[in-house]
């Protein structure tokens, strides 16, 4: 009996250590964010040449594997256009006009990846410049409500600045009854 159950404990251990190691890359803002400052500036150089745009697949790519779900179907997108890119035949006019659709229809997403990277990263994307310094993650905690076995009393609207003063110091020092 006690062989079994330390046989299945080490089954859960080694399940949850296997789950563990296969979660994969981080997929959030600060990782992203992270990720992109290593792409900078190439993740805006202009693009000529086959070679260059297998280079920025590379890095859209290395992005992709960090980007937050908020970004991760936009981001997909534009890297699915860059792919095509890197296939088309520029002598012939179908798979030209072809790429020039999947450009326009690429737009709406290549918007909210800026905006996103934007407000997150603080960097723009399109010319691989800071705007402004990386934002870093806050974190707040809210004191509990106090408890005193009172039912809670009626909401009524805040009172100007000067009222509310003397409003909370005598909230504060009524104290319910004695029950």
């Amino acid at each position: 009996m006690c062989t079994r159950r330390l046989l299945g404990l080490a089954v859960t251990v080694l399940s949850v250590s296997a789950l563990t190691a296969c979660s994969g890359t981080e997929r959030t803002g600060s990782a992203f964010c992270a990720q992109l400052g290593k792409e900078l500036p190439a993740i805006a150089a202009p693009m000529s040449t086959t070679k260059e745009v297998t280079a920025m697949i590379d890095r859209y790519e290395r992005l992709l594997a960090r980007a937050p779900l908020s970004i991760e179907e936009d981001l997909q997108t534009l890297t699915d256009v860059l792919k095509q890119a890197e296939k088309v035949n520029t002598n012939d006019p179908v798979q030209v006009q072809a790429l020039a659709d999947a450009t326009y229809r690429a737009n709406q997403a290549s918007l909210s990846v800026r905006d996103w990277v934007k407000s997150t990263c603080a960097v723009d994307i399109s010319t691989g410049v800071t705007i402004e310094p990386m934002r870093q993650p806050t974190t707040t905690t809210n004191a509990p409500p106090a408890t005193t076995g009172a039912p809670a009393p009626e909401t009524t609207p805040a009172p100007p600045p000067a009222e509310t003063t003397t409003t909370v110091a005598a909230v504060a020092t009524t104290a319910p009854p004695a029950g």
